[in-house]
């Protein structure tokens, strides 16, 4: 079976005061503010400038997104949340995130979300950009890729 090819970096923080509720669970939508934070490292961590790209012109809409909740996550627990981007080379970034407990590797939600790449009037591209697309694939093809590595912490 041919699998296909994927970047992935893990992103560490700790669960703050203000994503969780009375009861000091996180509230759900902080999962999909988590999913963000780690794609977005995951793009830094390769060398890909999204705010260079968005003053080129190009945007990067969600046009879906999907979580899973298994368990809680809790005020002052570390999480780990590691991002999947899978090579594609069409104008779409498809990420998938498993977010676990960083002590125990408890796994507490997973998800994904789908980007596409408009121009500035919003009109869908076909390819990526070639700046995207010749970062994404140096490390696609390079012995880096082929280990989970963690990006960053908080």
């Amino acid at each position: 079976m041919n699998r296909a090819k994927e970047i992935i970096a893990t992103h560490c923080l700790r669960v703050r005061y203000g994503e969780t509720d009375q009861m000091g669970v996180v509230y759900h939508p902080n999962y999909l503010v988590w999913f963000n934070e780690s794609r977005d490292a995951l793009m830094s961590g390769i060398g890909i400038d999204v705010v260079a790209l968005e003053r080129c012109g190009y945007r990067f809409p969600v046009v879906e997104v999907a979580c899973r909740y298994l368990h809680s996550a809790r005020y002052g627990d570390e999480v780990a949340i590691t991002a999947r981007l899978r090579h594609e080379r069409v104008a779409r970034m498809h990420f998938s995130f498993e977010v676990k407990h960083a002590r125990s590797h408890r796994l507490l939600a997973t998800g994904e979300t789908v980007s596409v790449v408009t121009d500035v009037n919003g009109r869908l591209l076909l390819r990526l950009p070639d700046e995207l697309r010749k970062s994404i694939d140096s490390v696609i093809n390079s012995d880096a890729v082929k280990t989970d590595r963690t990006i960053g912490e908080n």
